[in-house]
């Protein structure tokens, strides 16, 4: 790669994303030398005082400096997240060695102790965050947790609202902006998302396609169809359909067979809420309106059950796992699949086939962008109101973020991302798009396990169209928790 284009995909990747910037490698030389070439290379290449890395290490993140002598700054997550967030020494991994750096600068700042726990599983972090807080103990400075479940601990009274918590920004880059515009309401914000939560890119919803498999069946440049503004789940469907091989030869549709797409039926489906710009909530005025029901959920019930059981090219888990498709495309038996990003560096790492990335199709080619959704197992940030220095754990989880921001973010989604898992220039492209669309809704955040955020999934997997019924049925249990929801926010005193 010339140096001018080097220089060209960083900035372009800048201006895209906070966290999108590029490096290449085209030699056998380590990660290290070959990120010193190209900040090299974009150096030589643009008449910019500094590379775009460079300009991002050199942004300032407003906190003052404070020795706070030693003390713990104690984290509790969930198991599984462990490494997206401590580790105890450098692995030689890019991404390893960026949060070991970045833990191991914040602690040397701000003369402070990071002492991270896990608990097994995000119910485990909700029981033990409950009980300390019951108990009034400050023995945690902050929460890592399943951002449904946070979301829910946030209307309970167990955190502080991050507009009362010193040195907190939201403006800044490091804090993803649905943490104002979307999770925000009334200057009261019990939950936030920042970079320091590195599932919030790892979990986003993408659709992978298989490159090679593609081209032996003949299908049209799908990158161009994306482009277009053709990826439609019409088009989907349409491509995908009548693709099918019976592998096994027993005469019956299996998980053991080929197909042109593959799907589970869970989070994956719930997705298309989103991906069809059909959010829980929209905001009018500055009001939060309840959105969920509308006239086209009838349509998207529909089309998604008539997809997802009605053609033998189109599979879904057979109750088999949460990560079906996944694990089919993996094996090189669809050309398509939904999955999250995560899954192209684990999954995915030892495919033989190229494949590439793509972001969820639209409902029509009338919507004027994608969408995708950061599945809910993914963690958000919270401060329990048991914590008495809320000045130090205000500058440590806003440098935290901003740290993050700064090497861990560009190790993750360029070394990783784009490097490791993608196997063309046009899949990064892709991963822009993907990235770019998410969606953090006030109504999937402070859904509560009582709002509708995963009802298209029961709908799809129980083959049931009616809708209008079955929502029914529902509805006045749903539209009293979110009644309590915005209540919460409008009457908040702290």
């Amino acid at each position: 790669m010339n140096k001018t284009r080097i220089a060209a995909l960083l900035l372009a990747a800048l201006t895209l994303i906070p966290a999108a910037m590029t490096s290449c490698g085209g030699d056998d030389t380590t990660t290290a030398e070959t990120d010193a070439k190209d900040t090299a290379a974009v150096t030589d290449a643009t008449t910019e005082p500094a590379d775009v890395l460079d300009a991002r290490l050199l942004v300032d993140d407003g906190v003052e400096t404070v020795d706070f002598g030693g003390v713990p700054f104690r984290i509790v997550t969930s198991d599984g997240q462990t490494s997206y967030y401590y580790l105890d020494a450098e692995t030689g991994e890019v991404v390893d060695d960026a949060i070991f750096r970045r833990n191991s600068r914040v602690e040397e700042r701000f003369n402070i102790d990071l002492q991270i726990t896990f608990d097994k599983e995000y119910w485990d972090t909700s029981k033990h965050i409950t009980s300390l807080v019951s108990a009034g103990d400050d023995a945690i400075e902050l929460v890592a947790m399943h951002a449904v479940e946070c979301g829910l601990l946030g209307l309970q009274n167990y955190f502080y609202n991050w507009y009362d918590i010193p040195h907190i920004n939201f403006d800044q880059p490091w804090w993803s902006q649905s943490s104002k515009e979307d999770l925000s309401y009334n200057g009261v914000a019990p939950v936030a998302i920042g970079d320091f939560v590195l599932s919030a890119m790892a979990s986003t919803y993408c659709t992978f396609f298989n490159k090679t498999l593609a081209e032996n069946y003949d299908l049209p440049d799908i990158y161009q169809v994306v482009r277009d503004g053709k990826w439609t789940i019409d088009y989907l469907v349409k491509t995908t359909k009548d693709i099918y091989n019976d592998l096994n030869g027993n005469g019956q549709v299996d998980s053991e067979d080929f197909f042109g797409f593959a799907s589970d039926t869970r989070s994956n489906v719930g997705a298309y809420l989103w991906a069809f710009d059909n959010p829980i909530f929209t905001r009018r005025d500055d009001k939060l309106i309840y959105s969920y029901k509308t006239e086209k959920m009838n349509d998207i019930v529909a089309k998604l059950v008539d997809t997802f059981s009605n053609y033998h090219g189109i599979s879904t888990d057979f109750g088999a796992s949460w990560n079906y498709g996944r694990d089919v495309f993996a094996d090189s038996r669809a050309i398509f699949a939904h999955a999250m990003l995560k899954h192209s560096l684990t999954a995915l790492a030892d495919m033989k086939d190229d494949f590439g990335f793509l972001p969820y199709p639209k409902w029509d080619e009338a919507q004027a962008e994608y969408h995708t959704l950061v599945d809910g197992s993914h963690q958000a940030l919270a401060v329990p109101t048991t914590v008495v220095n809320t000045d130090m754990v205000g500058a440590v989880t806003e440098v935290l973020n901003a740290e993050s921001w700064k090497t861990v973010i560009p190790a993750y989604y360029d070394v990783a991302l784009k490097v490791k898992a993608t196997r063309d220039a046009e899949s990064v492209e892709m991963i822009d798009m993907v990235v770019n669309s998410r969606k953090f809704d006030f109504g999937y955040i402070y859904d509560g396990w009582e709002g509708p955020s995963f009802l298209l999934s029961d709908f799809v997997a129980q083959k049931n169209t009616d809708f209008e019924s079955t929502y029914a049925e529902k509805e006045k249990a749903i539209v009293k928790h979110y009644e309590e929801v915005v209540e919460f926010f409008e009457n908040y005193e702290g």
